[in-house]
């Protein structure tokens, strides 16, 4: 989950995580949280156990919003995963948040690379080789 310039690095993330793992994944914004999503959030008790959820908490305008949604998946049972660029904002929800250093506005573009990382670690969990995702092309070539 992400939200302001957090939601497109959200997309981006669980796209990685599509590639890499075969396993569903969506990145959703924040705001858009009760439309839907709340219906799939399972905690400890569910088929395959509590349902991970990665935010993108970053401290900007949208820093407040998207904790309350942590704390609203958090509520429902969920495993929480936090990237934030300040670990307060994480107190309660996350004992080990993913710290990302403050650049203004691109710091969303470096939450990227916990995210690839979270894919690429998951992939070989799964016994899967990241470096050759299945029916994607890692070049393509036009006449």
């Amino acid at each position: 989950l992400g939200k302001g310039y957090g939601e497109p690095i959200a997309y981006e993330g669980a796209l990685k995580i599509k590639e890499c793992t075969y396993v569903h994944a969506e990145g959703y914004s924040g705001g858009a949280l009760k439309h839907g999503p709340f219906a799939l959030i399972e905690g400890r008790e569910g088929k395959q156990g509590s349902t991970p959820i990665i935010l993108i908490i970053l401290d900007d305008e949208y820093g407040p919003q998207m904790r309350i949604a942590a704390e609203e998946v958090k509520a429902r049972g969920a495993d929480v995963v936090i990237i934030t660029d300040d670990a307060s904002l994480a107190e309660g929800l996350d004992p080990n948040p993913i710290v990302i250093p403050r650049n203004g506005p691109l710091t969303a573009l470096t939450a990227v690379l916990p995210l690839q990382f979270i894919a690429y670690e998951l992939a070989l969990l799964k016994g899967v080789n990241p470096d050759v995702p299945r029916n994607l092309a890692k070049a393509v070539t036009v006449d």
